[in-house]
């Protein structure tokens, strides 16, 4: 691969030093050049990027505008989400009477795969029953794509977010309640169970939208608009040409 690469190098070196159509190109890359000597090559410098900002200024402040406000207006019209939270100490049983390095290494096999466990679809048919039974109906995608964790050793911080309060705190605690009593199931090991202690209850549920998140994320797409606005500045002013001025001369007269 690297002879390839070095191969391709030598072959645009020699063409652009002896084609007689690169040639003046290559001189004024290598080395400085007169730019009466060759007046199509004009180098850019900051004076002509501060002429084509003034010139063009519209162009770039169209862009600019539509991204910041564009993804504000979209933020502000999502519909209102909450997250609940419960930090859990999670670990595999002790077979037996004395605990082993076996059963550490389990826990850490089984804290690898939780974050598979809790977004398929047979977590969420056991989690639904549920929140039946609190009269809150979520679907199998809702409960799949609300319910995720932030794992910190053994212990695991349990999200849960849906479109309101109670149904966000009433994930989170049917999430746990099924992770205790048949948590081991998805491991093909009914027998056993698994043990999930509660270090912190689950929180108050909190908005999930930020008004300062949502202007920084504005502010953000809004210099992504502002990069994209001066490249077509540049592509309107180098496609201004005059026969008788050099490209970016006559760009920005």
């Amino acid at each position: 691969m690297i002879r390839f690469i070095s191969q391709i190098g030598r072959h645009y070196h020699r063409m652009l030093s002896t084609d007689p159509k690169y040639s003046k190109m290559w001189i004024g890359l290598r080395e400085p050049f007169d730019t009466a000597t060759y007046p199509e090559i004009v180098p850019m410098q900051l004076t002509t990027l501060l002429r084509i900002a003034r010139r063009f200024w519209l162009l770039i402040l169209i862009p600019t505008v539509l991204a910041g406000g564009l993804s504000l207006w979209f933020d502000l019209r999502q519909p209102p989400r909450y997250v609940a939270t419960a930090r859990l100490l999670i670990t595999y049983p002790i077979n037996g009477a004395e605990d082993t390095v076996e059963n550490w290494q389990m826990t850490e096999y089984v804290l690898d795969d939780l974050p598979q466990v809790l977004s398929s679809a047979t977590f969420a048919a056991k989690v639904a029953p549920l929140l039946a039974e609190r009269n809150l109906s979520l679907t199998r995608t809702e409960i799949q794509q609300g319910l995720r964790i932030t794992l910190l050793h053994r212990s695991v911080d349990l999200h849960g977010e849906a479109s309101s309060p109670a149904a966000a705190q009433a994930l989170v605690e049917a999430a746990i309640t099924v992770l205790q009593q048949t948590g081991l199931d998805f491991w093909g090991r009914p027998n056993l169970q698994l043990n999930v202690v509660v270090l912190d209850a689950v929180s108050d549920p909190q908005p999930t939208f930020s008004l300062r998140s949502a202007l920084f994320d504005a502010a953000l797409r809004a210099m992504l608009g502002l990069v994209a606005g001066f490249g077509l500045a540049v592509a309107a002013a180098t496609l201004r040409l005059t026969k008788e001025e050099p490209l970016w001369k006559s760009a920005t007269m």
